[in-house]
Parts: C-alpha cells; structure tokens; sequence
C-alpha cells in the first residue's frame, strides 16, 4: 500500500509552482495545460448517512469540479450514487460543460438504500463508468481515477473490487467519516495517502481537505499501464543533421516513453533500433537486450548519429534484410507481428518506394512520425496505412505521442495493405453522394451528415484528382454540389457541414438513379465520364422506394456507374441487389447512429475498387477455413489439421492464385492468419501445423458466420472480393451450433460467399445444408477419422468451381425477417434486475435489441415497453413512450440493472397485468391488438406465481418462457404451452434463441393464441376475447 510514498511532497510542490507568475504568461494570453483525465465521483447514498451529511457531499462534490477544467477535450467527470444498488447520476459523455455538470449535481436527491454494498458499487463503476459507451476516452489512455465518499462500512466483500480497480488501472481516492473503517478505506485507496478523513461530513471539514485533495486529483498519473503481448519491434530513426543535436533528446525521450509502457521481454515484447543519416548502424538488435532496463540503460547514453544525408529507400532495405529476420531476432516465422516505427526529419534522398513494397509483402507493418521538412505524401506511401502517418510541425509535439501510438502498436496486425505502385499515377475518380432525405432520416440527418463528411476527409479532393458530388432525394432530387462546382476539399466540407435534410414523404430511388444518370454523371456537371475517368454512385437508402428501380439501374450500370449503397433501417436488400454490380457493394448499417461503423470499408472501397466487378484470372480463389475450436473437438482437432493441410497441398497458393485464411470458433471468434498473411503453400501448411485448439464451451456458428463476413471477406484483411474474386468458405464443426445459422448464412450469401459445410459426429446436417451455397455442398461424417474420405472431394470442389459454375448454381435466398415482420403488436419486456442478474445484465440487454430490430416498431404498427422487476417492479419505459425503432434502441442501450436480492416474479406478473397492458398507458389491448410480455428472470421466484399466471391468462396472455436455474414446473405453469419452454445454461446462449421466439411473436393469431390458451392447465380455459394478450416469457 506504499507504492506513492511521497505523493503529498509532490502535491504540495506542484502547487508551491502554481504560485509564480511567470512573464511570459503575463505579456501573452493565458495557456491552461490541463492533465486530461475521466473521473468518477461514487458517493454514499443509503439512509443511514443523513439527508444533512448527503447534502455536505453534494456540495463539497460541486466544490471540487468548481476549481477543476471541465471539458470533452480536458477533465471529464461522471457521478454515481450507491447503497444496496448503484445509480449513475450522469456518465462521462452526458454533460459537455462545466456549468452543466455541477448544475446536475446540484440537483441530487439520496438514493435512501437500506444496506451499503461498497464492493459490488466498485464492480459497477469499473465495468460500466470506465467504458467507450459511457464516454471514458479509453482510446487516449487518459488517467483513470475514481473518488469514493462513504459514510459506513460495507456489507460486502472489498478486497476482490479493489485489487481489480488497480489491475484495470483506476486510481481510486477515498473519503469517510468516523462511521467508515479507515482500514477498509486504506485497501481500496490507490496509495494510503490518498485516503481522506475528515471529522464530519460538514462544510468546514470538508473544504479544509480540498487542497490535499485537489493536488493529486489534477496531477496523479499512476504507473504506466503496460501492455502485454507477443511482437517485435523495430525502431528506425533519423539520426541525421535534420534532426540536429538540439531536438534529438525528444527523440530518445520519444522512444523510452514508449518501450516504457511495453511489456519487454524475451518471450513478450522484443525491441531494436536502427539510426540513419547517409547509411544506417544498428544501435541494438530484438535479440541484444532481454529486460526492459537493459534497453532503457542503452537508450539513456544514444547519441545523435550525424550525418548531412538521408537515405531512407537504403535504411528500409537495411532493417528488412537485417532485423526482420531469424538472426537478427524476429520471431516472423512464429507468425509474432512484425512493426517498424520510423521517425524522421526530412524527405528521402533515395528511392524508398521498393523497400517500403517489400515491407508490405513481407507482412510488416510500418508506422511513420514525421516532424519538421518530413513529407506527408512520402510517409502515407511507406506507411501500412495513411492513418497511421503521425505529423508535427516541431520536436517539441513529441512528448505527447505515445498516449496515441501505443494502441496501435499493441494491438495492430498486418491486413489489407495495398502496395504503392512504382510509378504513381494521379488517382482520378468522380463520385457522386446521392443520400435518402425523406422523412425516413429527420431527426438523424445530423449523424448522416457528419459519417458522409468524414468519408470526404479521407480522400484526395482536388480537381485534378477526386472530384465530388453531392445530392438527396425523396419525391424528387435536390442537387446540393455538382462536380464542377466544390473541387477543394475545404470547400466541399464546408458545404457539407451546413447541410439541412430536404423532406419528402416519398423515397422515389428510381427517379433519383434516372436523375443521377441524365443531369449529374455528364460533362456539362463536371463529370469526367468521356475522358475515362471512374464514376461511383454513393447511395444511403433508409428504406423500400416509391418507385421502380429495375430500369434506372440497368441504364446507370450500362453507362459505365459503379453504385455503392449503405442500406440503414427499412430498405429493401432485393430491390438494392437490383442497383449494384457484386452484393459486397451493399454496406448494411446495424443502426443508424452505428454507421460510423462502416468508414473504413466504403473508404478502402472507393480507393481500391478500379473498374466495378472484373473477370478474375483462372484459377484464382480467395480459401477460408472456419474450424470449430470448442472443447467438443479437443481429441479430433489434430485430424481436423491435417485436413486443411491436405486440401492446402491441393491448391496453387500465390498471391495471384489461391490464397488462404484460417479462423477458430467457439463461443469467441479467433483469426489465426488472414488471405494476405502468406503468399505460398509452405508457408500456409506451417501456419496450419502450428495450430491449437482455441477452446470454449459451444460453437456459436452464426456469429462465426457473421465474424468472416465482415472482418474476413473484406479488402483490409487480403481479401480479393471486390475484384469478383470467387470466395470460398469451408465450415468444420463437430457440434450444433449454439446461436442462431440461417440469417448470418444468407447474408453470407448475399455477400458473394460461397460456404462448404462439413458436420462432424453431432453436428446437425439440416444446419450444415442451411449454412452451405447449395445443400449438395454439405457433408457429413461420424467421426474424425473419416475426414480423410471427403479430403479429395473438398479440395475438387475447390479447385474446379469457376465462377461461371457458381452463378449457374446461385439459389434463390429466401428473405430474411425485416423490419415490419408482425403487424400490429404491443410488446412488454418485463426484465429481472436483480443481483443474481446484474453480472449478465448485458446479454438481456443485447437480446432485447436484437430482438426489437426484427420488429417493425412504430406508434402504428409495434410498440414496445420495459419493466425491471427484482423485490419489486420498476417502470423504464411505457408502449406510448416511444414511437420509433430508434426511440427504443436509444432507450433499452441505457438500461442498468435495478438491484435488489428477490427475483419476485410473481409480484412482478401481477404487476404488469393490473397496470401496463391497459389504454391509458399505451396498450391497445381494447383494439384487439395482440399483448406480448417478455419476462427475463434469472432464477425461481422467491414468490408464488400460480395465481399471477392463472390472472395474467384470463386477460388472453400467452406466455413463453425460458430458463436458467429455474423449476421447470413453475415455468410451465406461466408459459402458453411447453412447445415454448426454453432452457439455457449461459446467457451466451439467448442467440440461439432469437429466431425462436421471433416465429411465435411474428406469427401467432389471436385464434391461435385462443387454442393453445384453452389446451393448458393454467389457467382455467375461462372466457378469452379472441385478440388478447400474447405474453413471452424470458427466465433465465
């Protein structure tokens, strides 16, 4: 607990030079450096403190944000309050300004629980404040630090909460007063001085600790979080007469902040380092230095090398020929990522394009800082990606570097990375943004406008380069920029910042493709089409068009478009496979405000796709393996290697030939290597022979479907999909899948997938022919010894399929359930919020909007609410709180478990029938409207349920239920029939679940629910009007 001995020293030091003015500061306006950091008041809330104690607390809290620097790019603070249950007050990301904030706290009421749960409060906060979601900048590595104020001891166990607060880095400050133990205080403090005891919670005693607390609350930076996993890294620096003797200590600083907060070790994180002017010298190599202060001892005496020249073509060559490599100390062939870091000064002097070529080849991925004369243009072309280009004007930006590096070099692997031709032609392309703006996008234009401005920020926008179009549409088309008329990129941004949506009730797509064709895609617009140069059309469809579309979209392909279409909310995939030349130019969003999500893919897709869909050269194929990693296949997994090597040894691997991926699964996905990791068969069959077993309880096929689609089968990752490159899937699994197949599968499909299932042992053959392109490309085999039977016939099927052979047998894909499935339906999820439930929550929460996303929610058609039960129920929303899918995704994202110990599901039952399914309320139960109740229970009732249910069907309920650690008669008892009753082990396992429940809710008529209602025990059969309430009952 001593770990920051002389904190209080350093405190009062920093505040001892916050005393002296400097000139400087006085002749110029004023510079705030600010420490940024996200820090989480967590305050005692329970009864027994006092509503006068309370109130000290919120003001003394006030007090502190007062005098701190409150802003998204500064200080950011969230509050919560705890007792037997915790309740956040506002997260990171809910109030930008200061005023706000302390306005919020300020109108704090007590939560008044009953007991003081401190442990389980910590937990909270590490697992649900510290989060992106919750606005905690994690990506920035910003401080963590959590000030606790508690007025008692707690009733539960600290010690674990604790230790995990200083594992996950979060330097936690703690308040008492003589009610708390000073020794529990001590054990989650993050050093014993940061532990405050002030005699009472009263204004004085409180604003005398201020300072004491104000210090290291502004400065404390905590020990650096290391960061732990296999790779070797090589560092390329300028040593030249640009760099100068004067800046190069920045330099060396640069590098040992960074090694600093690696994990360095001979079997974790190796390090070299390279200087170069005229020629490079090797400073120490991965293999020269084993522990951290080793390197950091060389790294302390490094001198500036010298040198007038820069040869960087020469120093790249240098390090691939020298570094990367087994004698130099690589570990490259145990496939351990590769990154070179190179920092510089000026421009090449040399030809550097071959070199940096290789590096790419080679699966080395190569990161650029540039300061001072360094080009921007020449490190985007040596760099594995522009993104990863960092710029300066000045060595002294440095220092504030490796908070934004250190990220990606721990994190990163090689994928995706695109050679720079030798000879650099100017990419030319025209590409018009043609975006839906009817009434389907009002009140989310603004999220629409900032993703189509950011897509824009990453292309080269000149006149002579990209040129840019801009357009909506509804019932006609609004022109906001023709190509000729904003050809800089600043101009362009500008125009689009300021975009209003355009309205119209109508979505007329059809006229908007013909629109695009005749007055936008032709020269007098600026189009270059007559000289040759690329068109792309860039549409966002939110939904199914007014008019037809079949033959605008024939006559834009005809002309030479290439289309690409974000497909959000209610748009139809058929009609828009009409518009696209291949179905990967179809970019699904999962939600609107998430369609962020897919910047990079349509980015890399407009720099990289050349002429629409080509012909591929014979004989090329892009190979995935999808093995079932899961504990059911631990004895056959050695079988199951030596057939992917044995179909590998069938194929012509080349990176102009057959190239080959490898992915595990189970209840996680794991790529094991990606379609550009190795250019030629031995190196794939060595990769394959390295393999272990990834392990896990079940094999959740479907997400592992969904995993290759979008993280596999893209360019980034080696995929050739863009090029009509055929795309081969060949799915292993010894079990039947865990998750729901048959979505993730035709949207595989549709995604110009072509999938092989092989079902081993108790792997169902009615999933494997689901998953398959057609079900003759299934296979099935008792064990697996018998894989070597079906070895030669995978691998013909792989080499003989052309691409002519796959459109003849393309089948025709049934339609996924979308949005508008059910009619009219009120849903009510009445969810278990209680303690036994809380470490899960997550997963209910997730199946809720999965299951929503189905639906066609809107004021008219399915309304939706949510109640949390535990001792007692809670009200989150009611069937006319919201009128939109959006409205109810936003709102069920915000769900945190109530507390409380009872799952009191009889209470709960009896609840939701006497007040939510009635008219005031939202129901339309009076309208024949079909009532649907989602109970999601984490175990049995702690009360009787037999009455509630018997109550709860002679309104017409029809419940469904599914269990974990529940009596299975009791649920029977609630549910509509025991066809749905449903039993899981594991949260992890409600996808399986999806489709079965959406098949009842989307389907079942009120005739229906009649029958079954009268065929079941409880209740009664009694009197049922015909279009009552249909109830589906989650417990889990």
């Amino acid at each position: 607990m001593r770990k920051h001995r002389h904190l209080p020293l350093v405190a009062v030091f920093c505040l001892f030079l916050s005393g002296f003015p400097t000139t400087h500061a006085q002749q110029q306006q004023a510079v705030i450096e600010v420490n940024k950091r996200d820090i989480v008041f967590l305050v005692d809330g329970s009864s027994a403190l006092g509503l006068a104690n309370f109130n000290a607390i919120r003001d003394f809290v006030a007090k502190v944000i007062q005098r701190l620097e409150i802003g998204q790019d500064l200080i950011q603070v969230a509050v919560a309050q705890y007792a037997d249950t915790v309740r956040p007050e506002f997260y990171f990301n809910t109030h930008p300004t200061k005023r706000e904030v302390i306005t919020a706290v300020r109108k704090m009421k007590p939560l008044d629980g009953s007991a003081l749960y401190t442990g389980s409060a910590l937990d909270f906060v590490r697992n649900n404040l510290f989060t992106s979601s919750a606005g905690y900048r994690a990506a920035e590595g910003i401080p963590k630090l959590l000030v606790l104020i508690t007025g008692g001891k707690s009733l539960d166990e600290i010690s674990q909460p604790a230790q995990e607060l200083k594992r996950s880095n979060i330097m936690a400050f703690a308040i008492g007063n003589k009610g708390a133990d000073q020794a529990e205080l001590e054990e989650i403090a993050f050093d014993s001085s940061l532990v405050f005891i002030p005699a009472e919670f009263r204004a004085a005693p409180l604003q005398g600790m201020l300072p004491g607390l104000l210090a290291p609350l502004r400065t404390l930076t905590g020990t650096p979080e290391v960061h732990a996993n296999k790779r070797d890294i090589i560092f390329l620096l300028d040593g030249s007469t640009n760099v100068g003797k004067t800046n190069f200590p920045y330099v060396r600083d640069f590098v040992m902040n960074l090694v600093n907060s690696l994990d360095v070790g001979n079997d974790n994180i190796r390090v070299g380092l390279v200087q170069f002017s005229d020629t490079p010298v090797t400073e120490f190599s991965l293999n020269t230095y084993q522990t951290k202060s080793d390197i950091l001892g060389h790294l302390r005496q490094l001198q500036l090398q010298g040198g007038s020249g820069l040869n960087t073509g020469s120093a790249l060559s240098y390090v691939h020929a020298n570094h990367f490599t087994e004698a130099g100390g690589s570990r490259i062939r145990e496939h351990v990522p590769q990154l070179l870091l190179l920092l510089t000064a000026g421009q090449s002097e040399d030809s550097y394009l071959q070199a940096a070529n290789a590096l790419t080849r080679a699966g080395i991925l190569t990161f650029c800082v540039g300061a001072s004369q360094a080009s921007k243009a020449e490190l985007e072309q040596i760099a594995f990606n522009p993104s990863l280009v960092y710029l300066m004007d000045d060595f002294s930006s440095l220092p504030a570097l490796p908070q934004q590096l250190i990220q990606p070099l721990t994190t990163y692997v090689s994928g995706g990375v695109e050679e720079v031709p030798l000879a650099q032609p100017e990419s030319k392309r025209d590409i018009l943004f043609l975006f839906d703006g009817s009434a389907n996008l009002v009140g989310q234009f603004p999220v629409v406008r900032d993703f189509l401005y950011k897509i824009i920020d990453e292309l080269d926008v000149k006149p002579e380069g990209t040129r840019i179009a801009v357009a909506q549409y509804s019932d006609d088309v609004k022109v906001e920029s023709r190509f000729d008329e904003h050809q800089s990129k600043p101009e362009i941004l500008n125009l689009v910042k300021r975009m209003k949506i355009k309205t119209g009730k109508a979505l007329n797509l059809g006229y908007a493709l013909d629109y695009a064709q005749r007055y936008i895609f032709v020269k007098s617009a600026g189009s270059r089409i007559e000289d040759g140069v690329l068109q792309f059309l860039v549409l966002l469809v939110a939904g199914r068009s007014s008019d037809r579309v079949d033959g605008p979209a024939s006559n834009l392909k005809q002309s030479g478009v290439v289309p690409f279409i974000f497909q959000a909310k209610n748009a139809d995939p058929a009609e828009l496979e009409q518009i696209v030349l291949s179905p990967a130019f179809i970019l699904a969003a999962e939600s609107l405000p998430k369609i962020g999500d897919l910047q990079p893919q349509i980015v890399n897709l407009l720099k990289s796709v050349h002429n629409g869909a080509p012909a591929p050269v014979s004989g090329e194929k892009d190979v995935v393996f999808l093995l079932d990693g899961s504990e059911g296949v631990r004895s056959g997994f050695p079988l199951l290697k030596e057939f992917v090597q044995r179909v590998v040894e069938s194929l012509e691997v080349g990176q102009d030939r057959v190239r080959v991926a490898v992915v595990q699964y189970s209840d996680r996905t794991r790529p094991e290597f990606y379609l550009n990791s190795y250019m030629n068969q031995q190196d794939v069959i060595n990769a394959v022979r390295q393999l272990t077993l990834l392990g896990g309880p079940i094999p959740n096929t479907g997400a592992a479907l969904e995993f290759v689609l979008r993280n596999i089968l893209v360019s980034s990752a080696g995929s050739r999909i863009t090029e009509g490159v055929p795309q081969l899937l060949i799915v292993l699994t010894a079990e039947r899948s865990g998750d729901d197949v048959r979505n993730p599968s035709v949207i595989l499909k549709r995604g110009g997938a072509v999938p092989i299932g092989i079902g081993i042992g108790n792997a169902d053959i009615t999933e494997m022919q689901t998953i398959s392109f057609i079900p003759d490309f299934a296979v099935a085999i008792p064990t697996f010894r018998q894989l070597g039977t079906v070895q030669q016939v995978i691998s013909d099927r792989v080499t003989q399929l052309t691409r002519e052979e796959l459109s003849r047998l393309q089948p025709v894909l049934q339609p996924l359930p979308s949005p508008g499935v059910g009619g009219k339906r009120d849903v009510v999820f009445l969810i278990d919020g209680s303690q036994s439930a809380g470490p899960e929550f997550q997963h209910i929460r997730t199946l809720i909007e999965r299951l929503v996303d189905y639906l066609d929610v809107g004021f008219d058609t399915t309304r939706v609410a949510v109640i949390q039960f535990s001792d007692d129920p809670k009200v989150e929303f009611l069937l006319n709180a919201h009128s939109s899918k959006d409205e109810v995704q936003n709102a069920v994202q915000r769900l945190r478990p109530k507390g409380g110990r009872q799952i009191n599901v009889g209470s709960a039952l009896e609840y939701v029938s006497r007040n939510i399914f009635k008219r005031p309320l939202g129901s339309r139960i009076e309208e024949g409207v079909p009532q649907f109740l989602v109970l999601i229970s984490s175990g049995k009732s702690d009360d009787e349920v037999d009455d509630p249910a018997v109550e709860l069907k002679q309104f017409g309920v029809a419940p469904l239920t599914i269990a974990r650690n529940a009596d299975q008669e009791e649920l029977v008892k609630i549910s509509l029939s025991p066809e749905y009753v449903f039993s899981v082990s594991t949260f992890r396992e409600l996808p399986s679940l999806e489709q079965k429940l959406l098949t009842p809710i989307t389907t079942l008529t009120p005739e229906q629910i009649q029958q079954l209602l009268a065929s079941t025990r409880y209740p009664p059969p009694g009197k049922m009007r015909v279009s009552e309430v249909l109830l589906g009952v989650f417990s889990i």
